[in-house]
């Protein structure tokens, strides 16, 4: 089989690698349930974050290479699965033992000059003994520390099956970064990240503890005083990394209506006065701040104001929202107004 023709998984099938994002809306959904108390069939309403599709070529996802970014220390990557002891000494701190085993069980399929694989992660999940919703939040920490990076597969030639993912590994260790070395005490930890990725981000603010910062500072000495270029890096935001690389991706969006504010919303907004527009625009930019972009826009973007001496009435576009922001976000909504406005003492939410 000519090499050239072949793709990622190793035959000739036309495969198409995509990377999902959230649109910032949500899509409604039924789903017919059997109530087991009376026997009948049920419609229930869900909602969905809806989602387009960035698809990449072939050639794009074998250029991407994690290990362009980053200083790596340097080692011989041979059959072996190895890994330096500095992967264990530092970047344990950060990734887990789990997060260390199941990067190991990615790399080790990435063999030779390969930097990438398409694991079985049923597999995987029975010899770590991880369920595999356990595993994602790991694999999570994976992408977030720029050790894998998974594009889904679908399978043109086989009538558009989806297939395994595929996973571009880091080959190379790199060194921490200053920030995670010593600390960022200035980043902010968004209330709606996974609680995986909380915990992660609230070591990030405090750094290394101060026994493993003392080991790597002589580490590093360590290099310098055997002739090793040392640089380490200031700070990384994988996160930006990957927003940037899927410029090189074609957006495929979903076909949607255009959508317009209800005219109930719209009569609400003209009812308000001046001083409840700054509270509502102090709110939202305050709120904003807080929360993920795509999660500002599905709950926060269409709510209204009304205030009334010292309570405020929070008006939400439809039930669903108002149960969201009742159940999920009650906290941040009173400590954004009593940020604003210390004399108030009640916040209610209403649907408009």
């Amino acid at each position: 089989m000519d090499e050239e023709r072949r793709n990622l998984k190793g035959n000739e099938d036309e495969l198409v690698y995509y990377r999902t994002v959230d649109t910032g809306s949500l899509e409604r959904r039924l789903k017919l349930i059997k109530n087991h108390e009376n026997e009948e069939v049920e419609a229930k309403v869900y909602y969905y974050p809806e989602q387009n599709r960035i698809k990449f070529t072939e050639n794009e996802v074998r250029k991407f290479s994690l290990d362009s970014y980053g200083e790596s220390i340097p080692y011989i990557d041979g059959e072996l699965t190895i890994f330096n002891n500095y992967l264990f000494d530092f970047w344990g701190y950060y990734l887990n033992a789990e997060g260390l085993a199941l990067y190991g069980h990615l790399k080790r399929y990435a063999y030779g000059k390969k930097d990438w694989c398409f694991p079985n992660f049923e597999l995987i999940s029975l010899k770590m003994d991880k369920s595999r919703p356990t595993l994602l939040n790991y694999m999570e920490l994976l992408e977030h520390y720029g050790f894998a990076f998974k594009l889904n597969v679908v399978n043109k030639s086989r009538h558009g099956v989806e297939e395994s993912p595929i996973f571009k590994l880091r080959k190379k260790v790199p060194l921490l970064t200053e920030k995670l070395i010593y600390g960022n005490p200035d980043l902010e930890i968004p209330a709606d990240a996974p609680k995986h990725i909380q915990k992660a981000l609230k070591k990030e603010q405090k750094g290394l503890p101060v026994r493993l910062r003392k080991e790597h500072e002589k580490y590093v000495k360590s290099m310098i005083d055997s002739s090793e270029k040392v640089h380490i890096e200031k700070d990384i935001d994988f996160e930006e990394i990957y927003k940037q690389w899927e410029h090189f991706g074609e957006i495929i969006e979903r076909a949607k209506k255009a959508k317009s504010k209800p005219t109930s919303l719209v009569n609400r907004e003209k009812e308000m006065d001046e001083a409840e527009k700054m509270l509502l625009n102090l709110l939202k930019s305050y709120v904003s701040n807080k929360i993920s972009k795509p999660s500002f826009d599905t709950w926060f973007r269409d709510i209204l104001l009304k205030k009334d001496q010292k309570s405020v009435i929070i008006l939400a576009p439809n039930e669903f929202t108002k149960d969201w922001l009742e159940n999920k976000y009650n906290d941040i909504l009173k400590e954004a107004l009593k940020t604003f406005d210390e004399e108030l003492t009640e916040i209610n939410i209403q649907v408009i």
